[in-house]
């Protein structure tokens, strides 16, 4: 899957994966940060691994099984 929003940087890109860790930029909007880390978890309990990347703009997100 992929989007065309404003995407994650590299460097924080394992860092969304953990619990409730949110960007700088989306701390004044609603959400708790457990989404991506929720995907993941479920991914590895399936044997499979997310992988984000570049969408150029956006975000790309695989699933790897």
């Amino acid at each position: 899957m992929a989007d065309t929003g404003p995407g994650i940087p590299v460097k924080e890109r394992d860092k969304v994966l953990d619990r409730l860790y949110r960007l700088d930029r989306s701390r004044n909007t609603p959400g708790n940060g457990l989404g991506l880390s929720l995907v993941a978890a479920v991914a590895a309990l399936h044997g499979a691994e997310l992988v984000l990347g570049d969408n150029e703009p956006g975000l790309k997100v695989d699933l790897r099984f």
